[in-house]
């Protein structure tokens, strides 16, 4: 299945959410398999995706800007250099970021069945998140959870 890394990423952060287990209740073995190698396949994704961004940002700084950023007292024109080394860093990197979010990504299947987002609400439904830093209450989580996840026939 071929996906764009950008949306990889916003699965990857819900589907790290949802519970295999919830004290007595319990997702089924195949649906906790199927969760778990999904979950495994985004992860690994984003590792790699992260390991491109820490090598692309490592070879954006220069040993100008660290030796500039370093300097507890900076000139007027080292300040002003250091702002426009900055500012370009941060450009180039913002660009990395937009085309590599948009890169596609050959992934596992991730569809769910709506059976089988029955048995996730059933475990779930208390189970309120954070995402991003959010608080995402579990009916508005399981919407989502729904919304990214399940595709009627």
């Amino acid at each position: 299945m071929i996906m764009i890394l950008n949306d990889l990423l916003t699965k990857q952060n819900v589907l790290t959410k949802i519970l295999l287990k919830d004290e007595e209740k319990e997702l089924p073995k195949e649906l906790k398999v199927k969760v778990m190698r999904i979950r495994m396949a985004y992860t690994k994704a984003k590792k790699a995706f992260d390991a491109e961004v820490h090598e692309f940002t490592e070879e954006l700084i220069t040993d100008e800007f660290k030796e500039l950023s370093g300097k507890t007292e900076k000139t007027s024109e080292e300040e002003a250099r250091l702002t426009e080394l900055t500012n370009s860093i941060n450009s180039d990197y913002q660009e990395f970021l937009v085309q590599k979010g948009q890169e596609e990504i050959d992934i596992i299947e991730d569809v769910l069945t709506i059976d089988e987002y029955s048995d996730i609400v059933e475990v779930n439904a208390g189970n309120d998140v954070e995402i991003n830093g959010n608080k995402i209450p579990a009916a508005d989580f399981l919407e989502i959870v729904y919304d990214l996840f399940v595709k009627e026939d």
